[in-house]
C-alpha cells in the first residue's frame, strides 16, 4: 500500500495496528499564517487514515521515502491452505 504524504517529515508520522486495524496519522504543528482558508490539503492538516485489516494479514516492511509512505501487506497462509506438489 503506498500513500503519498508530501510536506509531512518522518517524525510527524505515526503507523501502527490495533484491534485489527492499520492506523496511519499524520501531525504538523501549527503554524502561524495569516489569512483564511477555503481548503487545506494534506500537506498543511493533521489528518488519520484507518484500514481494516484481516487476521490473516501480517505488516512487513514500513518505509517513508521521499514523501511516499509504503507498508508491506503480508497474507499468511495456513499450512493446511498451501500449495503441496507430490509429484
Amino acid at each position: 500500500m503506498e500513500i503519498a504524504l508530501a510536506g509531512f517529515k518522518k517524525d510527524e508520522l505515526k503507523v501502527y495496528t490495533e484491534f485489527g486495524k492499520l492506523f496511519v496519522k499524520g501531525s504538523k504543528e501549527e503554524s502561524k499564517v495569516d489569512g483564511t482558508f477555503i481548503h487545506q490539503g494534506l500537506a498543511q492538516r493533521n489528518f488519520e487514515r484507518v484500514w481494516t485489516i484481516s487476521d490473516d494479514t501480517k505488516i512487513g516492511s514500513v518505509e517513508f521515502t521521499d514523501g511516499l509512505l509504503t507498508v508491506q501487506l503480508n497474507k499468511i497462509v495456513p499450512e493446511h491452505h498451501a500449495k503441496k506438489e507430490y509429484l
